[in-house]
């Protein structure tokens, strides 16, 4: 504990030092709580590129048309400029009140869709209906294809639409940069792009604004002005680097880096915490530094533990003879799923039921960690009643320690795992630091294991894919 608190302090010293000399880590975006909510990167992104806003607008929207121009094999969205922009919408309404979450319509009828998959899963049909929407305002034009340029922004590069967007009833398929309706007929040139694309069309853009300045090209009067706009590029750019677009990471708090950086580590933060006041005036200033930082530090943990999670389970994974995925949901919920697993005979259904199970915690304290089975449905509720027969509470085996909640089951009762403590997850995830995927699969095969989930489970699938 010793060498613990003199490394913390040393840490400590230089981190204030570095502030004092201007360094920081205050991030605006993240100030808002929306670094990872898609549908802000979406409206910021859009922001930036529609030309008709008040802000040098222009100069961004030519610099990532200039880019998507080269990567891009569609002839006619080579060589454009901001001038050949009409309008830029987010949430733009399309087939049955669906949102299509960037919408750039070009003039002479041409049309780019970004569909910016941050953390959301893939929605039925969802790339299908936005392609046949835009269709039906350039039907009229011979191979209409060329107009249309279908963008799949995704923050993991290797990670392409699923079938289940693409539809699986007379689905549309991907063929390098073309996408395909069933009968082989063209339908819309195709594009896959990282957020790292994004970073570096944001740093294009910080480099455009910066040479005006350098270059005298903004009138005095007006350089704050501009100075603000590289500000708030550059903040947007940080936080792709710290959250989305990690590829040059770089830390920014040497003290959070430092108690993360080993077990042992985050459990000298806990004895230090937990543990009663001392009169040593170090032991004392390194306690302050933990209390302070105690929130932060959970915060990043599960943060940490999720995204490892969505990287274990974007390929599939069996367990309990069960091949699953997953995805992360909405971080913006309080007491719900942050996390949910889908079997993988659901990845291309043509249904909107399904069932999952999904991973929650309290987030006000950090307790209440567990597991929850549940069915899930867009709009066919019809088939979704037939499915919730099937969560009686009378088949509910008292051996199983699992108890109904509404329309599923839940689960909150983990071997050696006190749920009702505070910050019981944190310390769920320290104790475990460094196996955290290992022992997570070993608690989700316990819960897949009960003779009421296993039921359950099979007579929906009997339900819903009898022959599977």
């Amino acid at each position: 504990m010793k060498n613990f608190i003199e490394e913390l302090l040393s840490v400590n010293d230089k981190f204030e030092e570095n502030t004092k000399k201007g360094m920081s880590d205050i991030n605006i975006f993240e100030a808002l709580g929306v670094e990872y909510k898609e549908n802000y990167h979406s409206k910021f992104i859009a922001y930036l590129i529609d030309p008709h806003g008040d802000h040098y607008q222009e100069l961004f929207a030519n610099e990532f048309l200039k880019k998507l121009g080269r990567y891009t094999k569609a002839k006619k969205f080579k060589n454009l400029t901001a001038h050949d922009i009409e309008s830029v919408e987010t949430e733009a309404c399309a087939k049955d009140n669906r949102k299509i979450d960037i919408l750039i319509s070009l003039k002479d009828k041409r049309y780019i869709i970004i569909e910016n998959k941050l953390y959301a899963k893939d929605q039925p049909n969802q790339l299908k209906d936005y392609i046949k929407h835009i269709k039906e305002k350039v039907k009229n034009i011979d191979d209409f294809h060329e107009n249309i340029l279908t963008i799949y922004l995704h923050k993991n590069e290797d990670t392409e639409p699923s079938k289940y967007s693409l539809g699986t009833k007379n689905g549309f398929k991907i063929n390098d940069d073309l996408i395909y309706d069933s009968y082989d007929k063209k339908m819309s040139f195709y594009l896959k792009l990282d957020y790292k694309w994004i970073k570096e069309w944001i740093n294009a853009c910080i480099g455009v604004c910066e040479n005006k300045v350098k270059n005298n090209e903004i009138d005095k009067k007006f350089k704050n002005d501009m100075q603000n706009v590289i500000f708030t590029l550059n903040q947007y750019k940080t936080l792709l680097t710290w959250y989305v677009a990690i590829d040059d990471y770089v830390a920014k708090d040497y003290v959070m880096e430092f108690l993360k950086s080993s077990k042992e580590n985050l459990n000298n933060a806990i004895k230090l915490k937990d543990e009663s006041d001392s009169k040593d005036i170090k032991y004392k200033k390194a306690k302050e530094i933990v209390e302070e930082k105690w929130d932060e530090i959970c915060k990043e943990l599960v943060s940490d533990f999720f995204n490892e999670l969505e990287k274990e389970f974007e390929k599939e994974r069996t367990i309990c003879g069960i091949k699953w995925f997953g995805c992360k949901l909405d971080e913006k919920r309080v007491n719900y799923d942050w996390f949910d697993f889908y079997p993988k005979i659901y990845e291309d259904d043509g249904n909107d039921v399904w069932p999952s199970v999904g991973v929650y915690f309290r987030k006000s304290d950090y307790s209440g960690f567990g597991l929850t089975f549940k069915m899930n449905y867009l709009k066919n509720k019809k088939i979704y009643n037939k499915c919730i027969k099937h969560f009686q509470k009378s088949n509910v085996e008292k051996s199983d320690n699992i108890r109904r909640s509404g329309d599923h089951y839940y689960y909150n009762k983990f071997e050696n795992f006190n749920f009702k403590e505070k910050y019981a997850f944190a310390y769920w995830l320290i104790e475990n630091y460094g196996e955290w995927t290992k022992k997570f699969c070993e608690i989700l095969k316990e819960f897949l294991d009960k003779n009421t989930i296993k039921s359950a489970l099979e007579n929906i699938n009997n339900e819903l894919k009898p022959n599977k």
